[in-house]
């Protein structure tokens, strides 16, 4: 029996890897590539979103890093809420509305932790600058 539950984990925990691979691949070859140099009228929602919410100063964020912190976040994301969607529940309604509410949660968490990380950076590199 507990052999079964540990094959099982590990095969979702393997899907979860295939399909966060991919889905980054996609990411970056359709988005990330295309946006590693700052121009002021094509900066992605994400970088507004913790600009105004947190507060930060735009010219100490290396926006190249955010792009890619951004993209493995969300690829992390949408990796996350398919295999929950797709090994936990069998009506697409249920898939529906927890996809949803999963995917509102993730970007509240993790773009939060996301921009209390860059608070935090900006503080340091501030005191150290002084």
């Amino acid at each position: 029996m507990e052999v079964f539950i540990v094959r099982g984990v590990l095969n979702i925990f393997l899907e979860f890897i295939i399909v966060y691979v991919l889905i980054f691949i996609l990411n970056y070859l359709f988005f990330v590539r295309k946006k590693t140099k700052y121009n002021k009228d094509k900066v992605p929602i994400e970088f507004f979103y913790l600009v105004s919410l947190y507060k930060l100063d735009q010219t100490k964020i290396n926006y190249k890093q955010f792009i890619y912190v951004t993209a493995f976040i969300n690829t992390f994301i949408v990796a996350f809420t398919y295999i929950v969607i797709y090994r936990l529940l069998d009506k697409w309604i249920w898939q529906l509305l927890f996809g949803i509410v999963i995917i509102i949660l993730l970007i509240i968490i993790c773009y939060g932790l996301l921009g209390k990380y860059y608070q935090k950076r900006i503080k340091k590199v501030g005191k150290r600058g002084k």
